[in-house]
């Protein structure tokens, strides 16, 4: 059996050929021409590892940068291995190489089908641990730009705004979320979106009560353009402010002229995924997430 290495993406427009050729023998999801793909996997946020061997591209990781409401995490996007290459350990070492020199994150994540037990086996020999509960994959695919209204709903829907607002919104979810302060200065970073469904009974802007909140995460990888609803909060009897929001979150991705939104729904939270599917998302596989930390040597 010929030996393989793995090394980190150089960014030319071969070793984006390469990814491509492995990726349409894998998936054969990916839309873009090499010289896009290339585009994308150049950009800050792409974190990219490949495996090579005899100077060809056999498999490849591909991470992507995040920066929300939580901190920074490397998304292990898309994990492929030629077919011809697969069963020699390819896949865990490609994991463990993102680990390697996943530096300034707080956490890797990576989503595999529990129906695909080859790649539970690779992420957890790479060090990753398995979250407790699933999530189902729901999408709403952008099929033209022309706005919907949105449905009615007594109060505002904006981006947030001032300390007021961060303070409402993180009483909302206290175990889940950072102080005020930080989920302020998270929403004002690029790619980072987050909107509000508000009330205030006196206008006053110090009285404003968050009803609902969605956090959305702009991503471009090797499959799509789109708007990644990461987080959706909302108080106790608000699941029209919580659909209002997740309407919203479609007008935008549709202004930013995007393929798709999706969302990681938890299987347990039924009432975000009935609001989703109210607004028109359909529900695809189900998935568990894989967690790691970075790590300076082999796990």
């Amino acid at each position: 059996m010929e030996r393989w290495s793995i090394r980190p993406y150089a960014g030319t427009l071969a070793e984006a050929r390469g990814i491509l050729a492995v990726e349409q023998r894998t998936f054969g999801e990916c839309p873009y021409a090499p010289e896009e793909l290339q585009a994308r996997l150049g950009a800050p946020e792409s974190h990219v590892v490949l495996a090579e061997a005899a100077g060809q591209v056999i498999g490849f990781v591909a991470g992507l940068r995040t920066a929300g409401l939580c901190g920074p995490r490397l998304e292990a996007d898309l994990l492929a291995v030629d077919p011809s290459w697969q069963r020699q350990g390819i896949a865990t070492a490609l994991l463990t190489a993102l680990r390697r020199t996943a530096g300034g994150v707080q956490a890797l994540r990576g989503v595999v089908r529990p129906d695909n037990p080859a790649s539970e086996r690779a992420f957890a020999r790479a060090g990753f641990q398995p979250s407790a509960e699933t999530y189902g994959l729901m999408i709403y695919r952008i099929l033209g730009f022309v706005p919907r209204p949105l449905p009615a709903w007594s109060g505002e829907v904006r981006p947030l705004a001032g300390a007021h607002e961060a303070a409402a919104l993180a009483a909302l979810a206290p175990e889940a979320l950072p102080p005020a302060g930080d989920i302020l200065a998270a929403a004002q970073r690029p790619g980072v979106t987050v909107l509000v469904a508000t009330k205030t009974p006196d206008r006053s802007a110090e009285t404003c009560q968050v009803s609902a909140a969605v956090e959305l995460l702009e991503v471009h990888t090797l499959l799509y353009s789109g708007l990644w609803l990461e987080r959706a909060l909302a108080a106790r009897g608000q699941v029209a402010a919580l659909r209002t929001l997740i309407a919203a979150a479609v007008e935008e991705a549709k202004r930013r002229e995007l393929d798709e939104v999706g969302c990681l729904a938890p299987r347990a939270d039924r009432r975000l995924r009935e609001a989703l599917r109210g607004e028109g998302f359909v529900p695809l596989d189900c998935y568990r997430a894989w967690l790691a930390a970075p790590c300076e040597t082999a796990p």
